[in-house]
């Protein structure tokens, strides 16, 4: 199945997610949609950092590694 950006902008558009950039001693920090943990990790250097957004459902997790979480930052700004 290929990843789409878009629809995952769409789908968890309300769901929690964390943002944690895979740099010593930094900490997670938590959002209320995945459009916002994209936004906060574009502002904080995910363009040339290691970062990973972590969706947080009822069931399972699901997380974006640097790469894709790349893609949802170019998505989001096709989409605006």
């Amino acid at each position: 199945m290929a990843f789409d950006p878009i629809k995952a902008l769409t789908n968890y558009s309300d769901a929690e997610c964390t943002v944690q950039f895979l740099i010593a001693g930094s900490a997670a920090s938590v959002f209320p949609s995945l459009e916002a943990a994209v936004i906060f990790a574009r502002e904080n250097g995910a363009g040339w950092k290691d970062v990973e957004i972590t969706i947080h459902l009822d069931r399972e997790d699901i997380v974006y590694a640097t790469g894709k979480t790349r893609t949802l930052i170019e998505a989001l700004r096709k989409k605006k």
